[in-house]
């Protein structure tokens, strides 16, 4: 048996204790901008810092101008801890880094969500560059967390796999002209801040036709 994601780390709550913020570190429908800032070629200015979110979908425009490596990542349902561990590294993620706050939501409806479970990592960098939720002097007294990222992302992987194997029988097609399908787990991975360190790790259903 694996333990609860929950019970491994901190999770935080979605709204920043103590400070109004423009925008929440814990706010899971918005992403987090690239870089030190996103450049806006065609005037050579930068744009305004509201660019949370703003992420085209062409999968060619998504690649972050402002950094080497990154993007999102979706790999299939059993991923071997060393796999995990290259993909890190191939990423640029610093693995032994624990100086993060951790954000997890779990999807009512998976199937239109496209998640099941997601954990958001904002290391503490961006909480003082990005989201300004820390002072420089908060952020050298801001806890470690009990695991690494690399310890942490194998720990989240095992522990939406055991409840994968546990969730209730999936209900018969109700119509039988209908293709069968069979749900399937699967999981994505994503930087969306190389520079401060903010990442994102997610299950979710991948449709088998069976």
């Amino acid at each position: 048996m694996t333990q609860p994601i929950e019970q491994l780390i901190d999770v935080y709550s979605p709204f920043w204790p103590g400070r109004t913020l423009s925008v929440q570190p814990g706010d899971l429908r918005l992403f987090a901008p690239s870089g030190v800032a996103d450049l806006d070629l065609r005037t050579g200015r930068m744009p305004a810092h509201d660019s949370h979110g703003a992420r085209p979908a062409d999968p060619l425009r998504t690649a972050p101008l402002t950094e080497p490596a990154g993007g999102a990542v979706y790999i299939q349902g059993q991923p071997a801890p060393a796999d995990l561990a290259g993909l890190m590294r191939l990423l640029r993620v610093d693995a032994a880094a624990a100086d993060y706050a951790a954000f997890l939501a779990r999807a009512a409806d998976p199937l239109e969500e496209r998640y099941l479970t997601q954990l958001r990592l904002i290391r503490v960098p961006a909480l003082v560059g990005i989201y300004h939720a820390l002072s420089p002097d908060e952020m050298r007294q801001f806890p470690d967390q009990r695991l690494t990222i690399g310890e942490l992302v194998p720990a989240f992987v095992a522990d939406e796999r055991q409840r994968w194997t546990t969730r209730p029988g999936q209900p018969p097609t109700a119509d039988p002209g209908e293709p069968r399908v069979q749900q399937s787990l699967a999981f994505g991975f994503m930087v969306e801040n190389a520079h401060y360190g903010v990442y994102r790790i997610w299950s979710r259903v991948w449709l088998l036709p069976h």
